[in-house]
């Protein structure tokens, strides 16, 4: 194979499959990154078996053909060159890259046993690239990376209404989003396992194009845009019936600047330590609240908070992180915390609720 292509394209896909090879394989070639030049492009492709990625640069092609090589070093290479434009040759000597005044030359592994990709079909669900990072993005930090039981690793997706749905719980939290794309679309519940749905939120978080498609059939969750294709394994299991969970009556409302919140519990936490332990008070009246910690090891402090409120007295004790994760996933300027009594749940949400909730479970004082 041999061909000249446009390096920042190239680097950003090589630099995708990369995080995808497997780091123990059976098969030494999927430990690597496979090339493959034709018909004006440059298809890399990498897989774990567990997810598959693969890309199509535009390229200008001299010669057809294909080669396996270490994706991480290729990668190294490529970012550590400024030329606008790379050249490749593959050949039975290895594989060399040029870019600028830098070159290497790349061990060429057997690919005979690389795993053939099947195209999916393609699909009718597209979906704003940001409407799929923003689902991604807004409940994954509340999905364990490991967990015995798998359904609670993953991200459950399913379309509801007009819209789609993306929830992820531990059991002491939950999150939900609702999203809304122009055209109605119709996807089967899926468990898109959690480590697979931070690859995808990576790899679309870098996608130019606007829009893209999902799929789920097969056993298998598909995106395509624009020459990417990723997929993955789907869980086989049920999602906890979280719905019968969220509250519907509430005794106590407090909205609030999310700025503010956020400080005062960067330095609860500090004290906090270990225990992550902080005590939310809403007074009978006033329009102030306070966040609190103590701590017999380093001492102990109290932020007070300006806020809007109604309702009744309440003070319970939360997990500093867990209230910390969600703020990323607010993007209001102000949110609402709203309590439905002593030892119940939290509700959080945006104060323009949209479209979503986070449930987190107090900690026995």
């Amino acid at each position: 194979m041999k061909g000249e292509c446009f390096k920042e394209n190239f680097e950003r896909a090589v630099r995708n499959a990369s995080r995808v090879t497997s780091k123990n394989p059976s098969l030494p070639v999927l430990a690597c990154v496979l090339l493959e030049a034709k018909k004006g492009v440059v298809v890399v492709r990498a897989t774990n078996i567990d997810v598959a990625y693969e890309a199509s640069i535009p390229a200008r092609i001299e010669k057809d053909g294909a080669v396996a090589v270490s994706g991480v070093a290729l990668s190294t290479f490529l970012s550590g060159i400024s030329a606008q434009n790379v050249s490749f040759h593959g050949a039975q000597g290895g594989m060399s890259v040029n870019g600028g005044n830098a070159r290497a030359v790349l061990k060429i592994f057997p690919h005979d046993d690389f795993p053939k990709f099947t195209q999916p079909k393609d699909s009718p669900n597209n979906i704003p690239v940001a409407l799929l990072a923003s689902g991604l993005k807004s409940v994954l930090y509340s999905a364990p990376q490991s967990s015995v039981r798998q359904e609670l690793s993953s991200v459950y997706i399913f379309s509801e209404g007009n819209g789609v749905v993306f929830a992820a719980t531990d059991s002491f939290r939950l999150a939900e989003k609702h999203v809304f794309p122009q055209k109605n679309i119709s996807i089967h519940p899926t468990l898109l396992p959690a480590k697979n749905a931070a690859e995808l939120l990576r790899i679309v978080s870098e996608i130019e194009n606007e829009s893209c498609s999902i799929a789920s059939d097969a056993g298998q969750f598909t995106m395509k845009s624009d020459g990417t294709v990723f997929t993955s394994r789907i869980v086989d299991g049920s999602f906890p019936d979280y719905k019968q969970i969220i509250p519907k009556e509430f005794t106590t409302t407090v909205t609030l600047l999310k700025d503010d919140f956020a400080k005062a519990l960067q330095l609860a936490s500090g004290l906090s330590e270990k225990s992550n332990q902080i005590l939310i008070t809403v007074p009978a009246s006033g329009d102030e609240i306070s966040l609190s910690v103590k701590n017999s090891e380093v001492g102990e402090g109290v932020s007070t908070l300006k806020s809007a409120r109604s309702g009744e007295a309440i003070e319970m004790s939360f997990n500093a992180r867990y209230l910390i994760d969600v703020l990323g996933a607010i993007t209001e300027s102000s949110m609402s915390l709203m309590f439905s009594g002593a030892g119940k749940p939290l509700l959080i949400t945006g104060a323009g609720n949209s479209g979503f909730r986070y449930i987190v479970m107090p900690m026995n004082r």
